[in-house]
């Protein structure tokens, strides 16, 4: 991340413009949930324990969530486990399929219910270490979108750091044409060296309607 970045992310949490974004598209993820119901599809990618697969799944809508951290989804199976709507795969979304090294937290075992937000593919990713972490399953994620062969009303993208090649990846293939909404955290403050390639991303999508993306998931 070049210094201009780094500053003008500190002023946009100085002034709090970073915090109205966020805001704001909360908002625009709970107008489309209210838009949602049975016969539509949702997927959320990092689901963790499932607050927002739960949330989707409530609209009545299919959901699918991907969590591959093993205890986040033994957390997310039990917080979904009746909703015969959702369906959870313990795997990471990714551009390719495979099996890769979820990273930890140093002290993932003092709270890992806290820090299983943080695991990431990424080994770089700030707080976490290569001395921590557990292999999981990888599914390519535009191949998993081609074979569901259905439109898919919003996604929620919360990856740690490895949106940037799922969406590069999806963004380059038709089956985008597919997706209405997507919401996405970006991560380039704990992975530097992603910050070009988010800022392209960002210009990319920039006033695109179909899937409309906006990158200022919390």
């Amino acid at each position: 991340m070049s210094l201009s970045q780094t500053l003008a992310h500190h002023w946009r949490n100085v002034t709090g413009q970073k915090a109205a974004a966020q805001a704001r598209a909360q908002a625009a993820f709970d107008a489309v949930c209210a838009a949602m119901g049975p016969g539509d599809l949702a997927i959320d990618l990092g689901a963790n324990r499932g607050l927002f697969t739960t949330k989707l799944a409530k609209t009545g809508a299919d959901v699918v969530a991907f969590e591959p951290d093993p205890h986040a989804f033994a957390a997310l199976s039990k917080a979904v486990a009746g909703m015969e709507n959702v369906r959870c795969l313990n795997a990471a979304a990714a551009a390719k399929a495979g099996t890769m090294t979820l990273y930890r937290t140093a002290d993932f075992d003092r709270d890992p219910d806290r820090h299983s937000t943080s695991s990431s593919l990424v080994a770089d990713k700030r707080n976490v270490t290569a001395a921590a972490g557990v292999e999981v399953d990888v599914i390519d994620f535009v191949a998993f979108l081609e074979a569901e062969d259905r439109d898919v009303a919003v996604m929620k993208v919360d990856i740690e750091g490895a949106e940037v090649d799922l969406m590069e990846a999806l963004l380059d293939h038709p089956v985008a044409d597919r997706v209405g909404h997507i919401f996405v955290e970006t991560h380039e403050r704990a992975i530097p060296r992603l910050a070009e390639r988010t800022a392209a991303l960002k210009a990319r999508t920039a006033g695109q309607s179909h899937p409309a993306v906006n990158w200022d998931w919390h």
